[in-house]
């Protein structure tokens, strides 16, 4: 195939990278010159903090129930009867029994240590010469009555048959606060126009257009005890909690 090219077709494709190589250079030059126009712009930077107090809208107490022993059959029976105990127990205290969630019992064996051992841990061994059986019944309270688990785990619980009660700590949660984070941001950013009205106050300048808003810290804390660093964080052991919020905004300066 030759590889000659008409001089008319030359002239057209020469043209057509003229004209691109002129577009990709205009542009570049466009481009520059609008930073260096944005970045001779006089503006503000400003932060804007705005906070609400809220109360937890649901609860959840986990923990469980155990038994430990040689017999089997014996501990079993034992932590089934107490399991029922304790579920009473939640119930007389004002909780539904929806609310209550009393999972299976699960069995760990645990085998002697051996004659000859010295350091035994009779956390992975047993305490005498044949087997021990650990049984454990894990439960889980999930419920709108926050006051009533603050209370609950200020109370004593001695259930029988040697089974013993273990409770962590109730987590109390904010489950609708999408209005509240709403109402944050509006007033996080007319705090932050606030700040920049006063900051170019007499300097002959005032706060102009918008240029760019930004949401930064988010943070959710016991009431009261809102931490003014720069991260973000969610509290989940307090009922009454302050919610703080921060967005940073730019705006262009003009001449009053």
């Amino acid at each position: 195939m030759s590889s000659y090219v008409a001089p008319q077709r030359l002239a057209f494709l020469l043209l057509g990278a003229s004209l691109a190589l002129g577009f990709i250079v205009a542009s570049d030059k466009l481009s520059k010159a609008i930073a260096q126009v944005r970045s001779a712009r006089p503006e503000v930077t400003v932060k804007g903090v705005a906070t609400q107090d809220l109360r937890a809208d649901e609860a959840e107490l986990n923990g469980v129930l155990s038994w430990r022993g040689t017999d089997l059959v014996a501990g079993r029976a034992a932590l089934e009867a107490q399991r029922e105990v304790f579920r009473r127990k939640l119930v007389q205290v004002g909780f539904a029994e929806t609310e209550i969630e009393m999972m299976p019992i699960s069995v760990s064996r645990l085998e002697p240590a051996r004659a000859s051992a010295t350091n035994v841990d009779y956390n992975k061994s047993a305490r005498g010469l044949v087997p021990d059986y650990i049984l454990i019944s894990p439960f889980e309270l999930r419920t709108s009555k926050v006051d009533l688990v603050a209370k609950l785990v200020r109370q004593e619980v001695v259930l029988s048959q040697e089974v013993e009660l273990q409770r962590n700590m109730p987590v109390f949660r904010l489950l609708k606060f999408d209005d509240s984070k709403k109402e944050l941001l509006e007033a996080a950013a007319r705090d932050a126009r606030r700040r920049a009205d006063i900051l170019v106050a007499g300097s002959g300048s005032k706060v102009g257009t918008l240029v760019d808003a930004s949401q930064g810290v988010f943070q959710i804390s016991a009431k009261g005890r809102a931490n003014e660093g720069d991260y973000s964080s969610v509290d989940m052991t307090s009922i009454e909690k302050t919610m703080r919020l921060v967005v940073t905004m730019r705006f262009e300066l003009v001449k009053e």
